[in-house]
């Protein structure tokens, strides 16, 4: 395979999509998945260009699936208190005290379309690409099944994200060609659903290589995106044991993984070939991807964080801003390398900003766009949630080694801490390392330390899940709102 095929030619790409995976408002709906007829279906699928083309339009789809509205952030970030707002229309429900409502304007907070796109062209994908001749591959069978093994991981890492957002889900795996193949289907429990993201990413690790990193610049799936993503659903499913094992196995790849160093510590969100990233979603201005006008303008992270003097054509308070006593009691050492290069200042705003997102070019003067990576997985990331295992399993030396780390690395003391103070701290961490990068809510669920704001009453209902957008339940009658919006949304 070559690495021009990340693209795979646009025109094959978007004939593709909307003969494949075209939407179409008149067809019958099911998990708000339409598609046009298949006529197109018997000239597609017989070269490598058309198994790139698909598979690029997968990760085109999931890009769109984490920027809506900015899901990754609102699901991972905004509930912790972390970040604050003075959008009266937020404010409420995601930031001052209860996540009571939804607005409906945040669509891709509580809407799954997206992510069922996704999973349908990754259906595909496993479904045709096996048939396609090894020879018509570069790379002949290594090169088929590496673009089989994306398509798992891609539909692997979809289930995980609806897991955690709504727990119970539709789990569609077959794939559909014609809008007469389509058919209702009632929730699996959230059990059956991140067992299937296992066995998906498990069949991805296995397809996969790690050379795919150096590949493929960390922007496309490779052999550690898959452990890393069993590491995580190992942890969500509380199989700490399993989840050192795949931690270990990429930490052990230091041919491959390296933390940057604390002088160079933000430079995964600029660049994607940092060898402290395993999967990014990519930004680059040169290939087309980079936040800058309408419609992207309105999606993108950065420019609902940052303002003067990072992003200079901007002089009032961004929508989102950094909470400043949340801020200072998470880090109590000042030399934390990690508030230098994460948070900055504006004097014209008076506010703390969150600056992970701050890699800001200009097509004109007047037209700023943003070229940081959405980072998805990185080497920290696993060191901590090694540690996070290690204590569960009460292997605290083990666990400080993990954590220590990163806190080294960050230039910040090690803790000699144990037991459920070592659990808090570990929790802290993280928080310290991954904020904004839509993590630190999953966590609190995950290691059952929820906000203030999460009472046991909520909890009973598993009121840290996300409401199911009204339309879905419109179109289906076999899906049921989760327990604890009932009534209320």
């Amino acid at each position: 395979m070559k690495t021009k095929n990340i693209k795979a030619n646009g025109g094959l790409f978007m004939i593709a999509m909307l003969l494949i995976i075209l939407i179409s408002p008149s067809c019958k709906k099911a998990l708000d998945n339409e598609l046009d007829n298949a006529t197109y279906d018997d000239k597609f699928w017989k070269t490598e260009a058309d198994a790139q083309g698909a598979i690029s339009g997968a990760y085109a789809l999931l890009r769109t699936s984490l920027y809506k509205d900015n899901a990754f952030f609102i699901w991972g970030d905004l509930p912790v208190g972390e970040i604050q707002t003075f959008d009266t229309n937020m404010q409420g429900p995601y930031l001052s005290g209860n996540l009571a409502a939804v607005y409906y304007r945040e669509e891709g907070a509580h809407n799954w379309t997206n992510w069922y796109k996704v999973i349908n062209v990754c259906n595909l994908v496993i479904d045709k690409v096996p048939s396609i001749p090894d020879a018509s591959f570069a790379n002949g069978t290594k090169g088929k099944n590496y673009v089989i093994g994306e398509a798992y991981f891609l539909r692997a890492l979809c289930y995980f994200y609806l897991a955690r957002v709504w727990g119970d889900v539709p789990l569609q795996n077959v794939p559909i060609y014609t809008a007469e193949e389509i058919k209702y289907l009632p929730q699996s429990p959230e059990d059956v659903i991140t067992k299937q993201v296992q066995s998906d990413a498990g069949k991805a690790s296995a397809l996969l290589t790690f050379e795919g990193t150096a590949q493929y610049r960390r922007a496309r799936a490779n052999k550690g995106a898959a452990l890393a993503l069993l590491a995580h659903v190992s942890a969500w499913r509380h199989e700490y044991d399993k989840t050192v094992l795949y931690t270990d196995s990429i930490i052990s790849r230091v041919d491959t993984y390296k933390l940057e160093t604390a002088d160079n510590i933000r430079l995964a969100f600029k660049n994607s070939f940092s060898t402290e990233n395993i999967f990014v979603i990519t930004a680059s201005n040169s290939n087309n991807e980079a936040n800058f006008s309408i419609p992207n303008y309105s999606e993108a992270i950065g420019f609902k964080t940052l303002t003067s003097p990072y992003l200079t054509t901007v002089t009032g308070i961004p929508l989102y801003f950094v909470n400043y006593d949340y801020l200072y009691t998470i880090y109590p050492n000042d030399n934390d390398a990690r508030l230098a290069n994460f948070y900055g200042y504006s004097s014209s705003a008076d506010v703390d900003l969150l600056i992970k997102y701050s890699d800001v070019g200009f097509k004109t003067p007047n037209q700023p766009f943003i070229e940081s990576n959405l980072i998805i997985y990185r080497l920290a990331d696993m060191y901590l949630l090694k540690a996070e295992a290690l204590n569960f399993l009460t292997r605290d030396p083990e666990a400080r080694t993990a954590l220590n780390v990163v806190r080294e690395r960050a230039n910040t003391d090690v803790t000699a801490l144990s037991g459920n103070l070592l659990k808090i701290e570990i929790m802290n961490e993280r928080i310290r390392e991954l904020a904004g990068e839509g993590q630190n809510f999953f966590d609190g669920v995950r290691m059952n330390r929820s906000p203030v704001w999460m009472t046991d009453a909520r909890k009973a209902l598993k009121g840290w899940r996300w409401p199911i957008a009204n339309s879905i339940l419109q179109n289906n009658n076999l899906i049921n709102q989760t327990e604890f919006w009932k009534g209320k949304y």
